[in-house]
């Protein structure tokens, strides 16, 4: 019997756990069966996706090698920290809202997540500012399967899916992602190109997001070390002074997708030689 009410859409780990049953060798309808759903919903959840590049947390645990997975992994980030996912429309839209110098970003975006010739658009909200409207299904699912919601004060993607080596694109994503916040925000106005000299970086989140993240951050140096803080009905996850440089040397380490915003901090934090530009990911190269 299926009890769950209509709507609800299972977290990340649970998802995960789907997969984990189907390789033991459980049924759909079995599967179904623990978890309150239908095996047609269950089925909706491991079917693979082909026509996006983004691995799900299942796919990265079994590939954690593949090649160019930095790429994704930066925008993993950059979409946790400025998108909001819809899983309840057929399409499963991702709507982002981004700095008006990042919307050919957002294009480069397109090229890297997706194999297929999507139906994407930008607008000018009176509320929020440009936004970018990325309709593709496969990749609007895989998000799903990483957390993200309609509401990103309740995302939580499960960063310790994430292997060590991959964890700064997907930090520099969510970095860059967001424009409400130090570096490339603030109360008052956006930072379009902020200066190598911050001292301050604040990422915002769900708490069991930015526990989680600031743990991971901890046990790769412990250097970087953030505060945790409620704000409202979600949390930031500060880094002051000697602990935001760290943060930013870490993140730009190997900046091989990053906004063109991002150039001064590029210079001061990358490699001593210019990193070679990834170009968008084709897809035979995957």
């Amino acid at each position: 019997m299926n009890t769950r009410a209509p709507g609800v859409i299972p977290d990340a780990e649970e998802i995960f756990r789907m997969h984990e049953e189907r390789d033991a060798g459980l049924s759909p309808s079995q599967i179904g069966a623990r978890h309150e759903l239908s095996g047609m919903v269950i089925q909706q959840f491991l079917r693979p996706r082909t026509n996006t590049t983004l691995p799900t947390p299942f796919e990265l645990t079994k590939e954690p090698s593949r090649p160019y997975l930095g790429v994704p992994l930066y925008w993993l980030g950059f979409i946790a920290a400025s998108g909001r996912a819809y899983h309840r429309t057929p399409s499963h839209p991702l709507v982002l809202t981004v700095d008006a110098a990042d919307l050919e970003h957002v294009r480069t975006m397109v090229a890297d997540l997706l194999r297929t010739h999507p139906t994407y658009e930008f607008c000018l909200s009176s509320r929020d500012g440009h936004q970018a409207y990325i309709r593709e299904r496969d990749l609007g699912e895989a998000v799903t399967h990483w957390g993200l919601t309609t509401d990103p004060r309740e995302a939580a993607p499960p960063v310790d899916y994430i292997p060590a080596a991959l964890l700064p694109h997907f930090v520099r994503g969510l970095i860059e992602g967001q424009i409400t916040y130090p570096p490339f925000g603030g109360r008052t106005r956006v930072s379009a190109h902020p200066s190598p000299r911050v001292r301050r970086v604040i990422i915002p989140g769900s708490l069991r997001f930015l526990e989680a993240l600031r743990r991971r951050l901890r046990e790769a140096s412990p250097a970087i070390d953030g505060e945790v803080t409620p704000a409202g009905a979600a949390a930031l996850l500060t880094f002051s002074g000697a602990a935001a440089l760290a943060l930013l040397r870490y993140a730009y380490a190997d900046p091989v997708r990053c906004s063109p915003r991002a150039d001064r901090l590029v210079r001061a934090f990358g490699p001593t030689q210019p990193a070679q530009s990834v170009p968008p990911t084709s897809p035979a190269a995957l």
